[in-house]
């Protein structure tokens, strides 16, 4: 009889032995810091925190999900993970910037805590330091063949922030879209050298039509110019079509949510296995078709859209969903032609 008692209460206990490994009792809560550059207004912290909301609903591994927010933090990165890291509260530390610095400062100081770097300007640094890349090529490219269609000038621009790899990777992308829909285009890039300066911004889409361009691929969010003059503009991460209805063609749409539930997989399957964090020293990126994007289209362009042009698009979309079309990930800087 003591036995048999000796067995059942062994049976309900937190850990047991799976496959040589002591496994963990599964956790039914996560506490997330995000940790944002600028305000959640704009458009990629904008994206962000969209998914984040999609991701709480889900409740992946039927867990509880609390995401506490620290905005316009760049310059300060160090000190607001050092603040979450020290409560001991936070599960994961989730930057949505180049943050690899101030992480590797820490991951060592914390090594129960994940802390995870998004995009460029990052490096490999494993253990409990993860690195994810949203690349937004896929939809750029198919954006690129409207404006090629579009476009009767036949010169097309685009104006970002800086020649970083996740914004040279959209605009090449969007050029080679537009080039194979229209070999006649011509291209202007500017990057004004500043992560938000709308003066900068402006001053240098004026100048782009002035070159004749009458397509942009607006990168750097100012679309006040492509509103007064009238002339198609793109908008890159959230649908931008409130921002600048009449300017606005379309979209890309930037979706956190796969990369997300990576991290989310990855810190479940490290807590539930009792083991350590083991992060790849290569950045985690997800195509079109895993979920990591898309294109939204602004209805009152949509709708004088010749068929043709709508029908491309369509197609293009569905040909990279399906797998069944490659863009090619170029992180190159472009050039003007």
């Amino acid at each position: 009889m003591l036995k048999n008692l000796v067995v059942a209460v062994s049976l309900v206990a937190a850990t047991w032995l799976w496959g040589g490994r002591v496994q963990a009792e599964e956790p039914t809560k996560l506490r997330i810091a995000g940790i944002l550059s600028a305000g959640k207004e704009a458009p990629w912290e904008s994206s962000f925190v969209s998914s984040m909301d999609r991701i709480i609903a889900a409740k992946p591994h039927g867990l509880d999900i609390e995401v506490n927010y620290t905005e316009n933090v760049y310059d300060n990165a160090e000190q607001v993970f050092r603040t979450y890291a020290e409560t001991g509260d936070y599960d994961i530390l989730f930057g949505d910037t180049a943050y690899a610095d101030a992480i590797e400062k820490l991951k060592d100081e914390f090594p129960d805590t994940m802390f995870v770097m998004s995009g460029s300007g990052n490096r490999g640094l494993g253990g409990n330091a993860y690195w994810i890349f949203v690349h937004a090529h896929e939809p750029a490219y198919v954006m690129g063949q409207l404006a090629g269609k579009l476009t009767k000038s036949n010169v097309i621009g685009a104006i970002s922030t800086f020649p970083a790899e996740d914004t040279n990777d959209q605009i090449n992308a969007f050029f080679t879209g537009a080039k194979e829909a229209n070999p006649n285009v011509k291209q202007k890039i500017t990057f004004i050298q500043s992560w938000f300066d709308p003066a900068k911004s402006n001053e240098a889409t004026s100048a782009q039509i002035a070159a004749g361009a009458d397509m942009i691929y607006q990168m750097s969010g100012a679309f006040e110019v492509c509103e007064e003059r009238g002339i198609g503009c793109f908008g890159n991460y959230v649908d931008m079509s409130e921002v600048a209805p009449k300017s606005i063609v379309a979209s890309t749409i930037v979706k956190w949510d796969p990369h997300i539930n990576w991290i989310i997989d990855e810190w479940w399957k490290a807590k539930t296995m009792n083991a350590k964090f083991d992060a790849p020293k290569e950045p985690r990126w997800f195509s079109w078709q895993q979920g990591s994007g898309d294109l939204i289209l602004n209805p009152a362009w949509e709708a004088k859209m010749p068929d043709d042009v709508k029908a491309l698009a369509a197609e293009t979309a569905k040909a990279i969903q399906g797998g069944k079309k490659k863009i090619e990930l170029n992180l190159n800087e472009p050039k003007s032609d």
